[in-house]
């Protein structure tokens, strides 16, 4: 979380010196923010190799990537095609297992933040997952009122909004 907050910083820092024509400085950023990637990039090896030892059953692997394909259609196949993407299979089933829902974790996740710049869509979201799935599951009990709550509203027909209280 450091280096993503890091590299936002030298990020929004070089937007500013570039819309102040701050050539030296933004020459600066720019390089920072290769280091910085370099840095993530040696970092990461080891944790998303280690992750993706985990993988699960074939079964289980192509349940996660229909449930790609249905949350981030124009991002699934360059996340299947990555490839961190064992490593990410890994963190949903860990996740799956831990009681989450792993297509509403892979939303959640996508919602986060765009995905458009990142480098490896699939390394992104193998984090957020592994965030995400850090949170306490909510159990039956709690789940179930939000079951309802969803199929209530989006069965309801909707009122005009000046009578809505």
């Amino acid at each position: 979380m450091f280096r993503d907050v890091a590299i936002l910083v030298v990020i929004a820092a070089a937007r500013w010196h570039q819309a102040r024509h701050h050539d030296q400085q933004v020459a600066a950023a720019h390089q920072a923010l290769a280091y910085l990637q370099t840095a993530y990039e040696h970092a990461a090896a080891s944790p998303l190799a280690a992750l993706a030892q985990h993988k699960p059953p074939a079964h289980t692997v192509e349940r996660h990537a229909q449930h790609l394909r249905a949350v981030l259609p124009d991002h699934a196949e360059q996340v299947l095609d990555d490839p961190a993407w064992p490593a990410l299979a890994a963190a949903l089933a860990q996740a799956e297992t831990a009681g989450h829902d792993p297509r509403q974790l892979l939303q959640h996740a996508a919602d986060q933040r765009a995905l458009d710049d990142a480098r490896s869509t699939a390394r992104t979201l193998t984090w957020r997952i592994q965030r995400l799935g850090e949170r306490h599951a909510p159990g039956p009990r709690a789940q179930a009122p939000n079951a309802h709550h969803a199929v209530v509203h989006s069965a309801a027909p909707q009122e005009p909004q000046a009578r809505r209280r």
